[in-house]
């Protein structure tokens, strides 16, 4: 039991994993979109660094939001944000 942690650097736009139970801590590298997996069912943690002077953008599949948008903006080297499911949409905490 319990929960799994996975940290990754990444630099390429990629759609972040969903395996169940696991938080899921990604450093990008460079200015890229990232895309959340489905809030539907999903009760995963995921943790945006950003150690890049360009900006990443969040964004969300199939209509869903985060916190009412559309996306995420992240233009701020070292701003982090966590995203978790409401099993409907994303919200930042």
């Amino acid at each position: 039991g319990g929960i799994t942690r996975s940290v990754s650097v990444i630099s390429v736009s990629s759609t972040l994993a969903a395996a169940t139970t696991t938080d899921y801590v990604v450093f990008p590298n460079v200015g890229i979109q990232l895309t959340l997996p489905t809030a539907v069912g999903n009760s995963n943690l995921y943790t945006i660094k950003s150690d890049v002077a360009s900006s990443i953008l969040v964004v969300t599949t199939a209509g869903e939001t985060i916190d009412g948008s559309a996306n995420a903006l992240m233009p701020i080297r070292y701003e982090s944000l966590s995203f978790i499911s409401n099993n409907s949409v994303w919200g930042v905490i």
